[in-house]
């Protein structure tokens, strides 16, 4: 089971990750970065944290929900809802295809070992995966509905004052030109948005709303977890 979680991966910004970074570190067999260079925008009023680094799987089909709750992920009731679920965050595209993120680290070897079965050659009967190799990132701090207001025509702010740890809405929305599953979150620090976006618009997508953001006095947040 550990090989699961020490199997190589590219991070979508590696290019970038490359330029800005001083040093990085495997996460889940993804280079992080360690530290920022001086030149990287870094303020805090709303604050960009790439966590593709996360276990996730997409599936769908007429018995992807029975599948899920079998693994102790059982997604949310409604269409474009989400849920936590053991550490997880399970959402609901439509009605039959689903989205798992691994939000905690009690969670990431298992999802990472659930995708396993769900992608080898011998997968469940009416279970297909979707592969997922998403750019995610977590929005938060003081200036973030200022930047949403620029980037994307969805009025965020009632979301985000009604935001949930446990659960909530799903949105799937265009912003700067790419489409994007997002959620409201509640996290330690207050409201945020987790994004995912198509990794063949990572860096087009990442380095566009860094310099909006930097623009408001925002900037990249590193990762504080520990977990590697």
């Amino acid at each position: 089971m550990s090989g699961l979680t020490s199997l190589s991966r590219r991070s979508p910004i590696e290019a970038w990750i490359d330029q800005a970074a001083e040093g990085s570190q495997l996460r889940q067999g993804m280079p992080q970065p360690l530290r920022l260079r001086s030149t990287a925008a870094q303020g805090t009023a709303v604050t960009l944290t790439e966590v593709s680094w996360h276990r996730r799987l997409g599936l769908k089909g007429p018995n992807a929900e029975a599948w899920l709750v079998a693994h102790g992920l059982a997604p949310a009731p409604s269409a474009n809802t989400w849920q936590r679920a053991n550490g997880a965050l399970v959402g609901r595209l439509a009605t039959s295809e689903f989205l798992v993120e691994a939000m905690e680290s009690s969670a990431q070897v298992a999802v990472a070992a659930a995708a396993a079965e769900l992608y080898a050659t011998d997968r469940p009967q009416g279970v297909y995966p979707v592969v997922r190799h998403d750019l995610v990132l977590r929005l938060q701090g003081p200036k973030l509905n200022e930047l949403l207001r620029q980037i994307c025509g969805v009025n965020f702010q009632p979301l985000l004052s009604q935001a949930s740890a446990e659960q909530g809405p799903l949105l799937m929305t265009s912003m700067i030109g790419a489409s994007v599953v997002v959620v409201p979150v509640r996290g330690t620090a207050g409201a945020e948005l987790i994004l995912w976006v198509d990794p063949s618009f990572a860096m087009y997508f990442w380095t566009t709303l860094l310099q909006v953001a930097a623009e408001i006095g925002g900037g990249v947040l590193l990762d504080p977890s520990n977990e590697v």
